[in-house]
């Protein structure tokens, strides 16, 4: 991972670690491997009870300043694509915990088998999905 990438996670982790309505984070797709120096995205997954208070505050986040900024709807998970100014890009999909139940479809067991790890999260929050990509992962290898 990029140092600034590991700047941005850890800024964005000790700011949702002082919101008491996150209860989890975590990276997801190939930012998700500490090795992986491909320039990709952060991809950050946030579950929270307030999703409209955590993606109005995303854009407040004092990082550094956002060149552009959009957001898009994929069902319970709403997605904010953010580019910073030093040209940086990353994107938090935030939603509730129901999100966490919903079956892996070829597209997200795709991005999630890609990676994914857990950041921060409260009583184990993401044991479930963590067993749903494992058994995604077996049904794609056979």
């Amino acid at each position: 991972m990029r140092p600034d990438h590991y700047k941005l996670m850890y800024d964005f982790v000790n700011w949702a670690g002082e919101q008491s309505h996150i209860e989890g984070i975590a990276l997801v797709g190939p930012c998700a491997d500490d090795e992986n120096e491909e320039d990709s995205n952060l991809s950050f997954l946030i579950i929270t009870p307030k999703k409209k208070k955590t993606l109005e505050a995303i854009l407040q986040l004092p990082f550094e300043p956002i060149e552009q900024a959009s957001q898009e709807e994929y069902g319970l998970l709403s997605s904010i694509k953010v580019v910073y100014a030093s040209g940086m890009e990353a994107d938090y999909g935030v939603t509730g915990e129901e999100w966490l139940q919903m079956p892996l479809e070829d597209e997200l067991g795709a991005a999630l088998m890609s990676g994914f790890k857990v950041i921060w999260e409260s009583e184990e929050l993401f044991a479930g999905l963590q067993r749903a990509i494992a058994l995604y992962a077996i049904d794609k290898e056979m």
